[in-house]
C-alpha cells in the first residue's frame, strides 16, 4: 500500500502546495463528471423517460449533499489550522467530530428528504412515467446519503493533511466500477442474475459511494497525526458540532443557492417536456468539464491557507 501522504503546508513554494493539491483534485472531478456522464448514458440506452427521471432526482438529492460539501470546507479549514499549530490532538478530536457530524446530518438530511425531495420533483416535472423515474431514483439515493457526506468531509481531513490524491483515486475507481455496475444490474447476467432495470442505476450510485466513503475513512485514520486516534472522540460534542456548523453553514448555504438556479431552469423546462430536460442533464454534465480548473485551485487555497494560518505565518 502507498505511503499516506502527510504534507507541512508551512514550508516550502506556494505553487509547488497548488500544484500538488490542485491537479489531482481537478482530475478527480473530472472523473467524478465522468461517472455522472455514463449514468445518463446508460439511462439513455433505456429511454428518454429514464434519462429525465434521472436528471430530477439527482438533481433533488444533490440539495443534500451541499451540506456534505460544506462539511468538506469546515474540515479542511479546522483541521487544517490545528494540524498547522502544532495541536495534533485537537486536529484529531476535530476530524472524528467531523466524521460523528457527517452521520447525524446523513440521517437527518435522509429523513428530510423523504418529506422534500417528492415536493421539489413534483414542482419542476409534469405528472407522467419522466417523474415516476425521477421519485424512484431519489428514494433510492437516499440510501448513499452517508456515503456522499463522509466521503466530502474525510476528504477535506485529508486535504487539510496536503494529501488530494485519495479522493482522486478513489474517483476513478468509482468510475470504473460504474461502468461494470451499471449494466449488471440493469441488464443482470441471462440466466444466472436477474436485472432491476432503471433501479440499477442507483444502485450502482450507493455501491460505488459507499466504497469511496470506507476507503476514504481508512485513509483518514493512516494518517501520522491520525493514529492515536481514540473511540471516546466520536461522542457528539455540542461545543464541537456547533464549531463545525459556523463553517459548514456559509459554503452549504452557497452552494444550495447555486443549486435552485438550476431548479428554475427545471420549472421552466417542465413545459416543454422530458426530451428538454433529459437535453439539459446531459449539458450540464458537459459544462461541468469546464469548471475543473477553477473547483482544482480552490480546492487547494484552503488547506493551504488553514494550514499558515494555524501556524500564525502570514
Amino acid at each position: 500500500m502507498a505511503q499516506a501522504i502527510d504534507l507541512n503546508l508551512t514550508k516550502g513554494s506556494i505553487a509547488g502546495h497548488f500544484r500538488t493539491l490542485a491537479i489531482p483534485g481537478a482530475v478527480g472531478m473530472l472523473f467524478s463528471t465522468l461517472y455522472n456522464i455514463v449514468d445518463i448514458f446508460f439511462a439513455g440506452l433505456l429511454s428518454t423517460s429514464a434519462q429525465a427521471g434521472l436528471a430530477l432526482g439527482f438533481q433533488a438529492f444533490f440539495i443534500s449533499i451541499s451540506v456534505g460539501v460544506g462539511l468538506g470546507a469546515a474540515m479542511s479549514a479546522l483541521v487544517g489550522n490545528a494540524l498547522g499549530s502544532g495541536d495534533n490532538r485537537a486536529a484529531r478530536r476535530l476530524a472524528a467530530q467531523g466524521i460523528t457530524y457527517g452521520i447525524v446530518a446523513s440521517c437527518l438530511l435522509a429523513l428530510a428528504g423523504l418529506w422534500f425531495g417528492p415536493l421539489l420533483i413534483k414542482l419542476v416535472s409534469e405528472p407522467g412515467v419522466y417523474r415516476e423515474a425521477g421519485l424512484r431514483y431519489f428514494y433510492w439515493l437516499l440510501l448513499a446519503m452517508p456515503g456522499f457526506l463522509l466521503a466530502h468531509g474525510c476528504n477535506g481531513i485529508l486535504q487539510a493533511h496536503g494529501d488530494a490524491v485519495s479522493m482522486q483515486r478513489a474517483l476513478i475507481v468509482a468510475f470504473l466500477a460504474n461502468i461494470v455496475l451499471n449494466p449488471l444490474l440493469i441488464y443482470g447476467v441471462p440466466g444466472v442474475i436477474p436485472g432491476i432495470g432503471f433501479n440499477g442505476l442507483a444502485l450502482s450510485t450507493v455501491i460505488s459511494q459507499t466504497g469511496v466513503m470506507i476507503f476514504l475513512i481508512q485513509q483518514v485514520l493512516r494518517r501520522r497525526r491520525m493514529k492515536r486516534m481514540r473511540a471516546a472522540y466520536f461522542r457528539p460534542r455540542l461545543k464541537r458540532f456547533a464549531e463545525i456548523s459556523l463553517q459548514v453553514l456559509p459554503t452549504a448555504f452557497s452552494f444550495t443557492i447555486m443549486l435552485l438556479s438550476a431548479f428554475v431552469l427545471q420549472f421552466a423546462l417542465k413545459l416543454f417536456g422530458e426530451h428538454a430536460i433529459a437535453g439539459y442533464a446531459i449539458a450540464i454534465r458537459l459544462e461541468q468539464v469546464l469548471l475543473l480548473p477553477i473547483l482544482g485551485v480552490t480546492g487547494a487555497l484552503l488547506p493551504i491557507a488553514s494550514q499558515n494560518f494555524g501556524a500564525r505565518d502570514s
